[in-house]
């Protein structure tokens, strides 16, 4: 038999959809629907499915891609613990735009998109934290236009390496390792890189004890040489922001 924790009110990740609530309105969120646990692959969402769910992260991590015209798949986004999946086509009843698959063991809850209709009406402040994410969304998605458009894949690579650190990095003897098991395509179409150019850099950054990869894996060994290279230069300081915290 199949345990899933209790998930309790209390603290989220900084800037996801639980973050942003009173915790009235999380409590009521965390009865909706039921429980389901995630194993890692596991596809929750396919794109252009006109499945009626949405799910709440509560602790696991995914990632959103979309299949393109020439035959290859990009990536979108990743959401983790305290995000919603799946909100959009709930409120718009389109099919799903992008296919939502576990990158990390976990468990979340699995509500009707009627249910989550229904508890956004009856909390105000819900409504107005989900127009805050779809809105840190798009800006996302600008800010890295304004990265393919003005800066090298190498930068663009170190940018988007440190914004991974700092949310989902997880510290250790050697540095901080992410686990997302991202692929270098994956990861290349992330900071709009073809693959072979995404290996092409990861190995600069590597060579230049930057960084240790493994399968799935990267560890960022010399964090201020890549907030500099993040940063077109070479000197320490401040390091890009996070799309959620953005102003």
């Amino acid at each position: 038999m199949t345990v899933i924790p209790p998930v309790r009110v209390g603290r989220w990740p900084t800037g996801t959809f639980m973050d942003m609530l009173a915790p009235p309105a999380q409590e009521a969120l965390l009865r909706l629907g039921r429980p389901k646990k995630f194993r890692r692959g596991d596809v929750l969402m396919h794109e252009l499915d006109e499945s009626d769910e949405v799910v709440l992260l509560c602790r696991t991590l995914v990632k959103a891609t979309i299949s393109l015209d020439n035959g290859r798949v990009a990536l979108l986004n990743i959401k983790v613990g305290g995000d919603v999946v799946g909100e959009m086509a709930a409120l718009s009843g389109d099919p799903r735009s992008a296919t939502i698959t576990v990158c990390a063991d976990g468990h979340g809850r699995v509500f009707t998109a009627a249910q989550f209709r229904d508890y956004l009406r009856e909390h105000p402040d819900a409504n107005l934290a989900l127009s805050r994410m779809i809105m840190q969304t798009l800006r996302w998605a600008d800010k890295r236009r304004v990265d393919f458009n003005g800066y090298p894949a190498l930068v663009r690579l170190a940018r988007v390496l440190v914004e991974l650190c700092n949310h989902y990095g997880r510290s250790g003897q050697d540095g901080v390792t992410l686990d997302l098991g991202l692929t270098q395509r994956e990861l290349g179409a992330l900071v709009g890189a073809e693959e072979d150019t995404a290996r092409k850099e990861l190995r600069v950054l590597r060579d230049r004890g930057v960084i240790s990869m493994g399968y799935r894996t990267i560890t960022v060994l010399d964090r201020v040489l890549l907030d500099g290279i993040a940063r077109d230069s070479g000197k320490p300081g401040d390091t890009p922001a996070h799309p959620r915290e953005s102003a």
